[in-house]
């Protein structure tokens, strides 16, 4: 390529420091089973990522007791990200966002073995709220926002210590993120088309199913 030809290399080019990448995402809980344009929300079904029929669909932001459920969103970046940070600019108290590496239940199989992730399960999960940023400094295709709503901004209760229970969000409920990373600068660069990667199964809105090549599969710290 012309760059590698230029006296000083790619560092002449400063192409070296990959692509921006800038997303942003609003959500307004609205009534369960609205569409959402934007084709980010989906869910895990038989350890599948699914965007078809209800899955691409609006749900009730309650946490649940078990600290799941929510609205699952799946941002897929056009390569690998070198680096993102996932900024929840502004979001009604108690809405606070998961950030994930893979998704509750989705199936991270590899050699055709089924290995199904349990992120939250496990804590492996950067929790934000209004304000905050979480940042992960590694190479990944895929993140997974789970926006979810609590009683309180507090992830603890202040009289039993025990974690925030969930409740119903109301119609009112709205949660403004910010997606920005660096890319890779070559569509086929990163790990991330290796054959023998952990894979896992996207079932579109439309069209056939196909793989998703993640750098992460189920691991300690991961899912």
């Amino acid at each position: 390529m012309a760059r590698n030809y230029i006296l000083g290399g790619m560092g002449a080019t400063q192409l070296q420091a990959g692509k921006p990448y800038f997303k942003r995402i609003t959500r307004k809980r609205s009534a369960a089973q609205t569409v959402r344009a934007d084709g980010l929300t989906c869910a895990i079904a038989a350890g599948k990522i699914r965007f078809d029929a209800l899955n691409g669909k609006s749900v009730a932001w309650n946490a649940g007791a078990d600290h799941e459920g929510g609205e699952l969103l799946m941002v897929e970046f056009p390569t690998t990200l070198r680096s993102v940070q996932i900024q929840m600019e502004e979001a009604t108290v108690g809405v606070r966002a998961k950030i994930m590496l893979t998704a509750p239940g989705q199936n991270v199989k590899a050699d055709g073995t089924e290995t199904l992730a349990q992120p939250v399960a496990n804590g492996n999960y950067i929790e934000i709220k209004s304000g905050e940023t979480a940042t992960i400094s590694s190479r990944t295709k895929v993140v997974f926002i789970l926006i979810q709503r609590y009683d309180t901004a507090n992830i603890f209760d202040a009289l039993t210590g025990d974690l925030t229970a969930g409740v119903n969000g109301a119609e009112t409920d709205v949660a403004s993120i910010l997606v920005t990373g660096v890319l890779d600068h070559e569509p086929t660069s990163g790990g991330s088309q290796a054959a023998n990667e952990p894979n896992s199964t996207i079932v579109p809105a439309t069209g056939p199913e196909r793989e998703l090549r993640q750098i992460w599969g189920k691991g300690d710290g991961v899912g």
